[in-house]
């Protein structure tokens, strides 16, 4: 079982223009916003907003067809940011680069911003979302016999990819024995 981080935006007045942020970790999203709710009513805020602890990046225009970057994500999905890193790294596809190019710099950008968030360790980040979409085509002008040109399209795609943090809980064999044998 996990325990994922949400960061809750708040506003403590309604003349306040930025909003504050603070963590809590959860098992779900519904957990996350009753335990903000509660803080809400606690606290007296005037206003909040609860969301998963993501870190985004995107690789844009990249001179490869999604088909091709397509089943490199599918292997990566759901996988410790690490485990992912290694995965890519023995890829020998030209695509997998992209991508490991790609997830190195989601992990310097979050090392870069954990100062912001003590409670978090570097080894708890896991892929959460990791999609492609096709970018546009560039196109290009080919002679042929008589005179003739042929259109060739160069396909390009865009990465995105979206970490998130979650931690392993540990639960204690004995006390679930225990319960057992009180039933």
């Amino acid at each position: 079982m996990y325990n994922y981080a949400f960061k809750i935006e708040y506003k403590k007045t309604k003349e306040d223009k930025d909003y504050s942020s603070e963590l809590i970790f959860a098992k779900n999203l519904k957990e996350a916003k009753k335990l903000a709710h509660e803080k809400f009513w606690k606290e007296k805020w005037h206003e909040f907003k609860v969301d998963l602890l993501k870190f985004n990046a995107f690789a844009r225009y990249l001179r490869t067809s999604y088909k091709k970057v397509f089943p490199i994500l599918d292997n990566l999905r759901g996988k410790n940011l690490d485990e992912a890193i290694n995965i890519v790294a023995f890829i020998p596809q030209k695509a997998a680069r992209m991508v490991e190019k790609l997830l190195l710099s989601v992990k310097a950008n979050i090392e870069y911003l954990l100062d912001r968030y003590p409670g978090l360790d570097i080894n708890g980040f896991f892929v959460h979302e990791l999609y492609v979409t096709k970018g546009p085509f560039i196109k290009r002008w080919d002679t042929k016999f008589r005179g003739m040109g042929t259109r060739i399209l160069k396909p390009t795609s865009h990465i995105t990819v979206r970490v998130a943090y979650r931690q392993l809980i540990k639960k204690a064999k004995k006390n679930v024995k225990q319960e057992l044998a009180r039933r």
